[in-house]
């Protein structure tokens, strides 16, 4: 959420932040300005200071307790002050519109104050136009701003000037007048007032321009979160409500990935389980370009889990897999087979203070059961899937498939839950999937005494190698679950987990385990292999 920014009154005088990276971009942007102005002006006085014996008289003592040098170390470290402030922590969008606008002043005003307090020796007043003038173009190319709140900061930076220098000479006693030199300082100051207003015209436009074009209807892409197998996806925020929303992009460019990812919407849409990733919105871009908005989710997938805490506690297993049944089993009433599941494709998160709530993501080789529905375009002629988690007729027989299907590779889910090990491994994906159709896995309480054999033989059964002899649905896989008896993981548990996990940094994986599971490169990797072309027998 928007800190101190959701009900800000929208105007062209105030700092463009309507969003939580609006406000973070505009942070980190304000602060470097700041940053720059500071070196920009230290650096000068140091070689002010170096060339000082060679070109003034006097010594360099009466220099440095001077006022013009007393001004020019205030206004210099002013920069440096309100650097440190705004980096210190997170600042509100109505803190950070002020600290633009003060920050600014502060150091354009001391500009001025430097050059007009010692006399009009040399003009000094031009000098202070081209110190607020660096320091007013520094700020318009780096800090996000609308023209007119350019123009309005320009014009109050530039204002004390003319009459300052106008008093400076009128006090001097020269024989100038001292209307030339402050209307030569006034023409100046509209001039630097006007051209670092076109500056932020241009720079204005073409933010609103990079902004439009990373608009897609309601939603305004933020920044990409990840990659698979069609498409890419992006956080983005809704440009009414501003919650976090996760966008996918189909980037395949062919009429039959289209569709195939048109059909993952509408058939993700028809799922309403709480444990399956919810979608709120779908259409196509001006080019073409098929998007689908979803909610977004910030927690971890169980591939990390295990990657970062190692092999889970039996009870805390049986609390997830429960969760992951029920959205598969509404999945299944409505004829829709997954096809991929895998630690990779199931999240933990928090959802109204519950933790290690799960869902299901990512229905991009969801297959209906009807092999008659207008919507079925996916290959029937294609190993599709994720080697490690591939059940035995997925390799052999992938148009016929089933939820007994889903249920084996939520058992090898359930596996390396339990185990931190892949059910079957392999130098490649011909020895996965080979060892996925021969191979007996080896029990889990044989690699884990701790598993309790209840479970064991749970997750067994999921495994077996024909889907008649694994559970029947999902429901009858939860009710054998529960059934073990374990202790219940509770939502204490739960709490205690994420709270010593945030206390203690995860462990890292053995080299040579992490070398075993990334066999080939193939680990958690989706694979579609076509078999249209195979030669018979």
């Amino acid at each position: 959420m928007l800190t101190g920014a959701t009900t800000r009154t929208q105007s062209f005088l105030r700092a463009p932040i309507t969003s939580e990276s609006e406000r973070a971009h505009f942070q980190r942007r304000l602060a470097f300005t700041l940053l720059l102005v500071f070196v920009l002006a230290f650096g000068f006085w140091l070689v002010s200071v170096g060339v000082h014996p060679f070109i003034r008289n006097g010594s360099i003592r009466v220099y440095f307790t001077s006022a013009v040098a007393v001004a020019q170390l205030a206004t210099t470290f002013t920069g440096l002050a309100g650097w440190a402030i705004v980096r210190a922590r997170k600042w509100s969008a109505d803190f950070l519109d002020a600290a633009d606008v003060v920050g600014t002043l502060m150091i354009c005003w001391g500009w001025e104050f430097m050059a007009t307090c010692q006399g009009p020796l040399w003009r000094p007043e031009l000098v202070g136009v081209l110190a607020v003038s660096y320091t007013l173009v520094t700020r318009t190319a780096i800090v996000p701003s609308t023209t007119l709140r350019t123009a309005a900061i320009g014009t109050a930076s530039f204002l004390p000037l003319a009459p300052a220098t106008y008093a400076m000479y009128a006090g001097a006693g020269t024989t100038t007048t001292p209307l030339e030199p402050a209307a030569y300082v006034a023409i100046w100051s509209m001039l630097g007032v006007a051209c670092t207003s076109t500056i932020s015209y241009v720079m204005y436009g073409l933010r609103l321009e990079v902004s439009k074009a990373m608009r897609l209807g309601q939603y305004l892409l933020e920044h990409k979160i990840g990659e698979g197998g069609m498409g890419a996806v992006y956080r983005a925020s809704h440009a009414m409500l501003r919650r976090p929303t996760a966008i996918k992009l189909l980037t395949g460019t062919t009429d039959r990935a289209a569709q195939r990812f048109e059909r993952e919407v509408q058939l993700t849409a028809r799922l309403t389980h709480p444990n399956t990733i919810a979608v709120f919105d779908y259409g196509r871009t001006p080019d073409g370009v098929f998007y689908y908005a979803m909610e977004y989710l910030e927690g971890i997938t169980l591939d990390e889990l295990v990657e970062a805490h190692g092999p889970q506690p039996a009870a805390r297993v049986v609390h997830l897999l429960v969760q992951i049944c029920g959205a598969l089993e509404e999945a299944h009433a409505a004829g829709l087979v997954h096809r991929d599941i895998k630690p990779a494709n199931v999240m933990l998160t928090e959802r109204g203070g519950q933790f290690d709530v799960v869902k299901v993501l990512d229905f991009g080789l969801v297959k209906e059961s009807e092999a008659s529905s207008a919507l079925s375009t996916s290959s029937l002629s294609a190993v599709m899937g994720t080697p490690h988690f591939m059940a035995p007729e997925a390799i052999l027989d992938p148009q016929n498939v089933d939820g007994r299907t889903d249920l084996y590779a939520l058992g090898a889910t359930a596996y390396f839950l339990l185990t931190g090990e892949r059910v079957f491994d392999g130098a490649n994906l011909v020895e996965i999937c080979s060892a996925h159709l021969h191979q007996t896995p080896i029990d889990p309480s044989e690699r884990r005494p701790d598993v309790p054999k209840e479970l064991s033989d749970v997750v067994v059964a999921c495994l077996a190698k024909k889907p008649e002899d694994r559970p029947k649905s999902a429901g009858e896989l939860a009710d054998r679950l529960v059934a073990c008896g374990l202790p219940p993981w509770s939502r204490f548990d739960a709490r205690a987990f994420w709270e010593r996990a945030r206390e203690a940094p995860p462990k890292k994986p053995e080299p040579a385990k992490r070398k075993r599971r990334t066999s080939a490169g193939m680990r958690g990797a989706t694979v579609t292999v076509a078999l249209d072309d195979r030669a018979p027998g």
